[in-house]
């Protein structure tokens, strides 16, 4: 009887650990699967918000690149306006991507902050080629995320748009200049024309059109 008992014992306190086992694993793999799902929730909500800052800054290009140049005050107020609120909408996307993607993320964010708004330091035509060179940087960096590629090669970026915007910048003014000129030639300047020729000169370092570089000069006449 003793033996007998000590047997439906010994039973029952296996079935109990047998059963703290099994029920400890449910419990382990309920939690580890939790996991999982939160963590594929979250990467599918971080590639959702990569594809509509993508899409937002595509739009922004192509609304861009279809309008007429802005030339009043008003005009430009409008676009600055149009621009920041994109601008916003991609970087609200980008804030979402995840830690993993950090260097995508700091990228995009230092891409966007290189956008400036349009003013007449350089032409319109100017300011769309510069700006979709950046906006096509952070649509690269997007796109390779949400189709699950590699970080795209990055090149100096932010210098490059310095570069652009400066030479550009030269191109423009040394158009003026050379318009200036002729006009002087013809029937002469104003005081307020003299001025602004002087500061034209000063800014570009020369004294006539004729000292610009010869890449500079073709540019502008071409």
């Amino acid at each position: 009887m003793s033996n007998w008992i000590d047997f439906l014992s010994g039973n029952f306190i296996s079935g109990l650990v047998g059963a703290g086992v099994g029920g400890g694993a449910s419990i382990w793999g309920a939690r580890m699967q939790a996991k999982a799902s939160d963590k594929t929730a979250r990467e599918t909500a971080a590639r959702a918000a990569a594809q509509e800052a993508y899409d937002v800054l595509s739009e922004f290009e192509s609304t861009m690149a279809a309008r007429p140049p802005a030339r009043s005050f008003e005009e430009k107020t409008a676009w600055n306006r149009d621009q920041r609120a994109m601008i916003i909408r991609a970087r609200a996307g980008v804030g979402l991507l995840p830690a993993s993607e950090n260097a995508r993320r700091i990228r995009c964010r230092e891409d966007l902050a290189l956008i400036t708004p349009f003013n007449d330091h350089i032409p319109w035509a100017d300011h769309v080629y510069v700006t979709t060179l950046i906006v096509e940087d952070v649509m690269r960096n997007l796109g390779t995320y949400v189709t699950q590629r590699p970080v795209p090669t990055h090149n100096d970026l932010k210098q490059q748009v310095e570069d652009e915007r400066k030479k550009r910048r030269r191109i423009a003014l040394g158009r003026k200049l050379m318009a200036f000129e002729e006009a002087a030639e013809r029937y002469g300047l104003t005081a307020s024309e003299i001025n602004e020729v002087n500061e034209i000169k000063a800014e570009l370092g020369v004294g006539h059109s004729r000292e610009l570089t010869t890449e500079e000069r073709t540019a502008i006449t071409s």
